[in-house]
């Protein structure tokens, strides 16, 4: 069977779409809706929702010791009064909609966590430079109060204290001011040891700007029911002295990547989880530079493996030994027939299919499949390596990536890709999988997502439409997937029609040509994005454009990013 592989060139395109996605924030103007409470609005100015009551009631259990408690109403004009002790408040996070969350954050906290965002196109973020000393010698940013209000007329609330906060976010990452809305990471127990947010220690508060309120619920619940491990996601409301008293907003609330979701779901991980990674990039040896992005983001220097990063580590601790070790059997590997029997005893194999197969029915073009981008490596107890799905709000016909191919880029993917058994097991795989999504009729579950929204008042302007919309697509998809997987079934097809191979990547055939010459993407001399395509051509002929042409660029040559021709900074 030809293998068909993605070509350096077709990489360095994963390459420059992940740039894109990346700094997306910096270039792409974004609407920024703030919305407010469960009952219908006093008043309505510019999308501020402002005033009201709760939703719907709850139950669950918290545990910690709890926080200071208590705060002044004169401090935090508008904040809740706690009635009861952490202990004793009965949050379910994740099974009740409405839950109610305020953080009280200094101006001088606020400046630090927004240092670099307004004005810049990413953080200033000091463990991406691996720096060893900070200014205080302290990491953590905090909120002085989190108070937590559990959903309902009746609901109660407790004071946290002073709790462990920070902005995260790629595409999503937005500055925490007045008219803004960032993702919120939160730690519970920073401060108080073991304290915990109905059980969790850590929790995620994403803003929705890129996948809008619906695709990252949807998509992480569809991986679940699917019977693939994925995150616990729901909604809740949002308030914070930034913003003003009158303020909610409706966030979508993800748990986190931490030994919580090992233990909850160890029957699907073979047991648990030993160590665990997230990160950007492909294992060192299968992209050229080892992670091919400098930092900040989140990798290490090119040229060295990912696992080297302790910063990637997801776990109190993790070791890197046999990881490095499954890397280096990845590279000495050569793709073709037999591959997926030389790493049979490093992969979960029927795992790594379905992954592969929800990437492509979810369309979750920004992954570890198809971008090198939101990986997460978990190596199980039972010594083997599977990915897990990580910030999906790009999916589902999002139009960053609005056609998401079962050929995937990635190091594994092309591997299998070249071995005609491994291949046919992912075609059997997708025959499953496909067959499992039309059976538990997503629609439906979108729709039960929007009438949740709906019933709780966190629908915004424009919301309805995007729900349409949303539906519209997953009806049409329903209809190609099998249409799709037919025209994969011999072998791995790179484009989706109407684009087709623009000679190393896919494109409309108009668009063909822009950004290929004799090198290819970024080609030109020795260097271009990793080993170069000699010849003229590439983006900028021989010296310009993404990586330069020049000897250097990406990779090999001159080793630093763009070295090799003017215009490669702008790549990184």
């Amino acid at each position: 069977m030809p293998s068909q592989l993605p070509s350096l060139s077709a990489r360095s395109r994963s390459f420059r779409a992940r740039a894109i996605s990346l700094f997306a924030s910096s270039v792409i103007p974004s609407a920024i809706l703030l919305a407010g409470c469960a009952d219908p609005p006093d008043t309505i100015n510019n999308y501020y929702y402002t005033n009201g009551e709760g939703g719907a009631g709850g139950d669950g259990g918290g545990d910690g010791g709890g926080g200071d408690g208590g705060a002044p109403a004169e401090e935090f004009p508008g904040a809740p009064v706690a009635d009861t002790e952490v202990a004793d408040l009965a949050l379910d996070v994740f099974g009740t909609i409405g839950n109610r969350y305020w953080l009280a954050v200094s101006e001088e906290q606020l400046e630090i966590m927004n240092d670099g965002l307004e004005g810049g196109p990413g953080p200033i973020l000091r463990p991406g430079f691996g720096d060893i000393y900070s200014p205080t010698g302290e990491d953590a940013t905090f909120v002085d109060h989190l108070w937590v209000t559990t959903a309902g007329a009746e609901g109660k609330t407790a004071d946290y204290g002073k709790v462990q906060v920070g902005i995260a976010g790629q595409s999503t990452l937005r500055p925490w001011t007045k008219r803004s809305i960032p993702n919120l990471n939160v730690d519970a127990d920073e401060f108080v040891e073991k304290q915990r947010l109905g059980g969790f220690e850590h929790v995620r508060f994403n803003n929705g700007q890129v996948g809008t309120i619906f695709r990252e619920r949807l998509t992480l619940e569809l991986y679940a029911r699917l019977d693939y491990p994925a995150p616990l996601t729901n909604y809740a409301w949002v308030s914070s002295n930034v913003w003003g008293p009158a303020v909610s907003i409706p966030y979508i609330v993800v748990e986190r990547y931490k030994k919580a979701f090992c233990e909850r779901l160890g029957d699907k991980l073979g047991g648990g989880c030993a160590n665990m990674w997230e990160f950007v990039g492909d294992f060192a040896g299968n992209i050229p530079g080892g992670g091919w992005i400098p930092k900040p983001i989140d990798v290490v220097i090119p040229g060295g493996s990912i696992f080297d990063d302790p910063e990637s580590c997801q776990l109190k601790t993790c070791d890197n030994t046999r990881a490095k070790e499954l890397e280096q059997a990845i590279a000495d590997t050569v793709p073709g027939e037999g591959y997926k029997a030389a790493l049979e005893g490093w992969i979960d194999w029927p795992a790594f299919h379905r992954f592969q197969c929800l990437s492509w029915v979810l369309a979750t073009g920004d992954d570890a499949i198809h971008n090198s981008n939101n990986v997460v490596l978990v190596e199980r107890a039972d010594g083997l390596f599977q990915y897990l799905p990580y910030s999906v709000d790009i999916s589902l016909g999002q139009s960053w990536y609005a056609q998401v191919p079962l050929a995937g880029g990635n190091a594994l993917a092309r591997g299998c890709q070249s071995d005609t058994a491994c291949w046919a097991d992912t075609i059997a795989t997708c025959e499953d999988v496909i067959a499992d999504f039309a059976a538990l009729d997503p629609n439906a579950v979108l729709k039960g997502i929007y009438e949740q929204l709906s019933d709780e008042g966190m629908l915004r302007p424009g919301d309805e439409e995007r729900y349409e919309a949303l539906d519209a697509w997953i009806t049409e998809h329903l209809k190609f997937l099998p249409e799709d997987l037919e025209r994969n079934r011999e072998q791995p097809q790179l484009c989706i029609p109407p684009q087709i191979d623009c000679g190393g990547y896919c494109g409309y055939p108009q668009d063909c040509g822009w950004g290929v010459g004799a090198g290819g993407f970024g080609g030109g001399g020795e260097g271009g994005f990793g080993e170069g395509g000699k010849g003229e051509g590439g983006l900028g002929e021989g010296g310009g454009g993404v990586g330069g042409g020049g000897v250097g660029g990406f990779g090999e040559g001159g080793g630093a990013a763009g070295s090799g021709g003017a215009g490669g900074e702008s790549a990184g």
